[in-house]
Order: structure tokens, then sequence, then C-alpha cells
């Protein structure tokens, strides 16, 4: 039987994309293309023709709400920037207004915890990758329910295994594009193997990062480290863990440690951290166990502790 091809009136697309599946939990969204807040499916509309959309020209944050209060906030705020740019999309948004949108959707989000999802393109205007075709950058903020990690994987630990997927180069590791199609690999290659991460290391065998998550390592001598920052993404909750490990003077800390395979099958422990997982313990990397200390537990009542703070 031949299917019927039907032509839509305007009235016709507005009723299929409001009828669209709707996100898990609720959710509002700020638009610019829309110019405010709504619950309705169709703020998730993008322009097909934006350049956010067909080349992956924009870049993202995602924050976490605790309490109703959003944690490392500027610290997401100025990353964006140095995203924008790195991408040199010029945001006509300062700060103090992108504090007062947020305000206004946080009062009328109806759970307490949860999550933000900001994003900005390059916006519509036409299909080749000619940036100057484009109308004006674009702005979209989402508030959706925040999935984290089950109580039980801090206890027991998560397995980790060596990437496959090559390394974006150095200037698009330190931006968070939309351009995020190596990280999607990341994750798929994980779930395939059986895995909760994959880890990247670069060209010279140093320890880079995994799919949307930092890599921290307690070394074999004791030392907190982390990748330099020249090759992976200033991950906010890590450099703060950071700040808040140097400031209770808990372990000695390295921030721009050239780590190796070596090193993470040495190490005295290896945590996931990321905004929706403080420090998740590794209890396993490319098959060998790896030590569950006391310091996973200490490491997340530290942020626990500054996110009830904040």
């Amino acid at each position: 039987m031949t299917p019927s091809i039907r032509w839509l009136t305007e009235q016709d697309c507005a009723n299929a994309l409001a009828a669209r599946p709707r996100l898990k939990g609720p959710f509002l969204v700020y638009s610019s293309l829309i110019g405010g807040w709504t619950d309705s499916p169709l703020g998730l509309t993008v322009s097909l023709d934006d350049h956010g959309f067909h080349r992956g020209d924009g870049a993202f944050e995602a924050i976490r709400i605790i309490g109703r209060k959003p944690y490392l906030l500027k610290e997401h705020w100025d990353r964006l920037q140095i995203s924008l740019r790195n991408l040199s999309i010029p945001l006509k948004m300062d700060f103090e207004t992108f504090e007062l949108i947020l305000s206004e959707g946080i009062k009328k989000y109806p759970e307490e915890n949860f999550g933000i999802r900001m994003f900005v393109t390059r916006g519509p205007g036409g299909f080749s990758p000619d940036f100057r075709e484009c109308i004006e950058p674009q702005f979209f903020c989402v508030l959706t329910s925040l999935r984290s990690q089950p109580d039980e994987k801090f206890k027991v630990g998560v397995r980790l295994g060596t990437s496959k997927i090559p390394l974006k180069p150095d200037w698009l590791a330190v931006t968070k594009s939309l351009n995020y199609l190596p990280n999607v690999m990341m994750k798929m290659e994980s779930v395939d193997a059986g895995l909760d991460f994959t880890v990247a290391f670069d060209h010279e065998g140093h320890v880079a990062e995994s799919a949307t998550e930092n890599l921290v390592v307690l070394t074999r001598d004791g030392t907190l480290a982390h990748p330099p920052l020249t090759r992976i993404l200033k991950g906010c909750t890590m450099v703060r863990l950071f700040d808040l490990v140097e400031q209770h003077r808990l372990l000695p800390t390295n921030r721009s440690a050239k780590l190796t395979q070596k090193d993470l099958f040495e190490a005295q422990g290896l945590y996931m951290v990321g905004t929706t997982l403080d420090a998740l313990p590794v209890r396993e990397y490319d098959g060998k166990p790896i030590p569950l200390s006391e310091w996973g537990k200490k490491l997340n009542e530290l942020l626990r502790k500054d996110q009830n703070l904040a």
C-alpha cells in the first residue's frame, strides 16, 4: 500500500511537535528563539538551519542544582565564555542577565534538586559552513531531573578501561562544543565492553579524560593528580575538589601531571569526577583491581559539604 504523503499547515506542525514524546520527569525551557520560559515541548525546538544543529557549531554546559541553589554557577558560566571565545561566537548576554533568567526558572521548577543544561548556538541562517550566514547566536536553558549514580557505585566502585577513540586536538578538547561525537563514541565503546567508563590517552601515552568525566589519580606516592589542563576540559568539579583538598591540607596535589598507564595500574586510587558524579571510585582498570580506600569517602564528603554550604 502506497503511504499517504501529507502537506501540513503551520498549526498541524505545531500540534505534531507539541504531541512529541516528552523528556522524563518535569522540564522547563528558556529559548531566545521564542523569547522566554515554557514547559511546552515546542520550547525544545531548534531550527534545522541553525549551525549548532548541522555543524555542531556552539557550546554547552551542565550545572547541578542542590536545594534550589546552583553549584559552581559562575565557574560554569566562565567556562562557557572560554568555549564561546574559542569558537568566536559573540553571545550578547552578561552573567547578571543569565542569573535573572535562571532565577525565574528555578522558582517555577517543582523539585529541589535538578540539573541545568545551557546551550549556545551560532544561530540559524543557512546550511553551509559559512558563519556569516547566521542571523545571531541563540541561547537555550533547560531545567530537567538529574540522574545521579546509585549509592552502591560509591561503595563497590566502577570498572574503567582504555579507550580506542582518538583524542580531540588540544584546542577542541578544552572547548565544550556541541560537536561531541568522539565523546558519544567513547560512551558507546564502554557500554559495548560492559564497562562503566573508558579513558583516553594522548599520542605520547599520557592520560587525558573520559567521555564526560575527568579522571583523578591518587598516585603511588600519595599525591592527588590530574592531567594538564592544556589537553583536557577544565572540569569545574575537579578544580573545586583540588581547591578543597589544598585548603584543608589533606594531600599533596599535582594539577599538571603527565600520567601513564603504569601510573594508573600502580595508583592508590582512581576517581571519576564530574558534575553528576562527585568523586566516583574505580575498582578495576583494564581488568586489574584498583584499591578502594577511605580516600574515596573523604573526597566525596569534602565535595558534599561544600555543596551544602554553597
